[in-house]
């Protein structure tokens, strides 16, 4: 699975969640065991998504690099815009 196609899926597994339950957060082990990543693969993408904006993380004390995920309005918006998804984040394997 490529860069884009990991962010694609935490974008989608985050915005299922959020209409489902608003304020849950995804824990790291969830997204391991769902998208079948290592910790280091999800940290890297995890971080870029929330740095541009697209993603909230709940950050431990100390430790592990977050705890929880949610995704923000910014993030809602673009899984929303299909077109726009398409063109940050193409799914490779078409």
């Amino acid at each position: 699975m490529t860069n884009h196609e990991l962010r694609r899926k935490i974008l989608h597994m985050l915005y299922t969640c959020f209409t489902e339950h608003p304020y849950h957060r995804i824990t790291p082990k969830e997204f391991t065991e769902s998208l079948g990543v290592t910790q280091k693969v999800l940290d890297f993408n995890i971080i870029y998504l929330e740095e541009k904006g697209y993603v909230e993380l709940q950050k431990p004390l100390e430790g592990s690099i977050f705890v929880g995920a949610r995704i923000t309005t910014k993030g809602i918006d673009l899984v929303e815009d299909t077109n726009q998804l398409n063109v940050l984040f193409p799914n490779d394997n078409k």
